[in-house]
């Protein structure tokens, strides 16, 4: 079936034929929580299918409601909510101290009164993420989803890559999307935000994100780290997932400087309905690889 629906799109509602209400005992219930946007994907856990798939870029949180109302709540095997912003710093383990959390994140990024900051353990990596969540979204969240195991969209990118690239040797950049671009900008007219990280095979060299509001931002921004690090364009593959187009013009910009530009593929530790094949295969690589981090 060719991809027809993109992610810039307002929702997209996916659902496959064998989905059954009756078996979310199974389930697995992964949500990806941006500032304007919102997506949720659910995993059979006993045939390791995605068997639906829902995307809204209106702001609309209420999406979440249907499992409440049909008493689907609580009844998930697990929920993993990630939230996707700028707002992380990577910690080596041995460095990172619970009590310290706060001063550690600050240290880097401002914290707001209304937000709490978390921490994930990168397995593969031997690090922890420091990220911040609102406290309002996380009290809407846990009284629909008491057992949700939060995390930030850079652990599950970064996880997944180990896990992904652990045969491989060489350098390479990969670049996620969290918020599609729309004129003016990100989503609403606001800054969007995208996760770089860089492997030489398992060895993660580099992992950092970046606010940008148009398609020069963002060739900017990449362009940046490849001669910070003294990567040779014409040579270092650059992979794109998450929420950027192959005809958009951020993308067609990338090759005026970057020989080798490809688009991932859908994380191959799992299978997926037949209907996703409606979205491009790029799309939501933070969601499907959640279940990786739980």
């Amino acid at each position: 079936m060719p991809e027809t629906k993109a992610i810039n799109s307002t929702a997209i509602d996916l659902v496959d034929e064998s989905f059954d209400p009756k078996k979310n005992g199974t389930y697995h219930l992964s949500i990806l929580w941006a500032a304007k946007t919102v997506a949720y994907a659910i995993l059979d856990t006993q045939t390791n299918k995605y068997l639906a798939l829902h995307y809204s870029a209106d702001n609309n949180r209420d999406i979440l409601v249907p499992f409440s109302t049909e008493g689907l709540t609580s009844l998930f095997k697990s929920v993993s909510c990630a939230i996707a912003h700028n707002k992380f710093t990577l910690i080596p383990s041995a460095l990172f101290d619970e009590e310290n959390k706060e001063s550690l994140l600050r240290f880097t990024h401002p914290v707001g009164k209304d937000e709490k900051i978390h921490s994930d353990k990168l397995q593969n990596l031997d690090a922890r993420n420091l990220f911040t969540i609102s406290k309002s979204s996380e009290l809407l969240i846990r009284e629909k989803f008491p057992n949700v195991h939060f995390m930030h969209s850079a652990t599950s990118f970064i996880e997944s890559l180990l896990i992904r690239n652990k045969n491989n040797t060489g350098k390479k950049v990969f670049a996620n999307f969290n918020t599609p671009l729309s004129s003016g900008g990100g989503v609403g007219g606001e800054a969007g935000y995208f996760e770089i990280a860089i492997f030489d095979g398992r060895e993660l060299l580099f992992s950092n994100a970046f606010k940008y509001k148009t398609s020069e931002d963002i060739a900017y921004y990449i362009l940046f780290v490849y001669e910070q690090l003294g990567l040779n364009p014409e040579e270092i593959e650059l992979v794109l997932s998450g929420a950027i187009e192959k005809t958009a013009k951020e993308h067609s910009l990338l090759y005026n400087y970057i020989r080798n530009v490809k688009f991932a593929t859908r994380p191959d530790s799992f299978n997926y309905s037949y209907k996703f094949d409606e979205v491009p295969s790029h799309n939501f690589w933070s969601l499907f690889t959640q279940y990786l981090c739980v």
